[in-house]
């Protein structure tokens, strides 16, 4: 393997190392989000009479909050073409192996 070469699968894999740290640094998610639904809990309020009447049985209650975050999925989730959930781990990773691979084939037949 010459040279050249080398640096060609290195920066695939370059690309392919970043890509999975960013993955991972922003949740490890399945499919990639940019807005984030989840449940947390709440303490009730004391001067609600629904929790003075003992409507609520335990301390505190659930509520859905839902905020602009930016998650890198490992799957793409788009329902168009043009869409901005296209960007995930397999979108980022597969092209540049396929360059790569394609570069380094494309060499190897030259020479």
């Amino acid at each position: 393997m010459n040279k050249q070469t080398k640096i060609i699968l290195v920066l695939a894999a370059l690309v392919t190392l970043a890509t999975l740290i960013t993955w991972q640094m922003t949740g490890g998610d399945y499919y990639t989000k940019f807005e984030v639904v989840e449940q947390v809990e709440t303490p009730v309020d004391e001067n609600d009479p629904l929790a003075a009447a003992g409507f609520y049985e335990e301390a505190s209650q659930t509520k859905t909050v839902t905020r602009q975050e930016f998650h890198l999925g490992l799957l793409p989730t788009p329902s168009g073409l043009l869409d901005k959930h296209v960007i995930s781990v397999v979108s980022i990773v597969s092209p540049a192996w396929v360059i790569a691979i394609a570069l380094v084939w494309w060499r190897r037949r030259r020479q």
